[in-house]
């Protein structure tokens, strides 16, 4: 079995991926999450040990049938992802900041009988908006995530953490390796993605 095709097996199963960027992009590694199978365990293990901040990458239709708006973009830099107004699940949340309630954000963002009244605004969990034209248009986390999950055949709302090292900084090569090795995480990336996109044309 290919990496690739182990990180897609992983994701459909609920099982953590890590996503590799381009070498010469930000060269940076995402630990993605199926949201539909997102639980308070499985967020607390990507706040202690991937240490990033915890989003959410969602296609621009389910965030405009969510009624979810962008964020005013402003001193924009290079790669920058498009944030929208954070978000928080009605039911079963309380302050909305815990593990179990940043999951049950992630699986109601996830389900596709959702509605706008479902979540309350501004809340703790950031949507970034995957572009319309997918890794064609973007070649970022938001969209590699979304892109794997059509692969995989599941619902494309995938949380996504920047993995960190232990000293606070963006971890990279041999660290994502080892990260990977150590908790028994597949690794693709988004070249990969973009192949096997190519090859079913």
């Amino acid at each position: 079995m290919s990496d690739l095709d182990r990180a897609i097996e992983t994701l459909r199963a609920g099982g953590f991926v890590a996503l590799q960027d381009s070498p010469d992009r930000e060269n940076e590694a995402d630990i993605l999450l199926a949201a539909e199978h997102a639980t308070g365990e499985k967020v607390n293990f990507m706040a202690t040990h991937v240490r990033g901040l915890i989003t959410v990458a969602v296609p621009k239709t389910v965030l405009d049938a969510l009624d979810v708006p962008l964020l005013a973009v402003r001193y924009p830099v290079p790669h920058a992802p498009r944030f929208t107004e954070p978000v928080d699940a009605v039911a079963g949340c309380t302050t909305g900041a815990s593990a179990f309630d940043r999951a049950a954000t992630l699986r109601k963002l996830a389900d596709p009988e959702a509605q706008p009244q479902d979540f309350s605004r501004p809340g703790h969990i950031f949507p970034l908006m995957g572009m319309p034209g997918g890794l064609a248009e973007r070649r970022g986390h938001t969209e590699g995530s979304i892109a794997l999950a059509e692969l995989a055949g599941i619902t494309p709302v995938i949380a996504i953490c920047e993995l960190m090292n232990p000293a606070g900084r963006m971890a990279s090569g041999d660290e994502v390796m080892q990260f990977a090795r150590a908790h028994d995480v597949p690794v693709a990336s988004i070249s990969q993605i973009i192949e096997r996109q190519q090859a079913a044309g």
